[in-house]
């Protein structure tokens, strides 16, 4: 991960995991020309489904925060792995959905 972006993150405190393995029958990321998409992640540590449950009713908002944040991570982690370790090879972001 070379570059301004990872500059950044690293500055933010931010160290990306190795793109989480997929939990069931799908990719973590199809390219398609100059076209990156990447699937819905989970909150996944080490391999393992970190946080589970409903906003609200079995997890408070710090605990939601925490888990969108790591979601967010493993969604720059596939990135990552499909840009060949360099993110700066990312010009653009379409959509982003949660």
């Amino acid at each position: 991960m070379a570059g301004s972006i990872a500059e950044r993150l690293s500055e933010l405190g931010i160290e990306l995991p190795t793109a989480p393995r997929p939990v069931a029958a799908y990719v973590g990321y199809v390219r398609q020309g100059d076209l990156l998409f990447v699937s819905g992640q989970l909150p996944m540590v080490d391999g393992k489904v970190a946080v589970t449950g409903l906003l609200g009713r079995d997890l408070g908002m710090e605990e939601g925060a925490a888990a969108a944040r790591i979601c967010a991570i493993n969604l720059v982690a596939q990135a990552n792995a499909a840009c060949g370790g360099d993110l700066d090879a990312v010009t653009r972001v379409v959509k982003l959905s949660g």
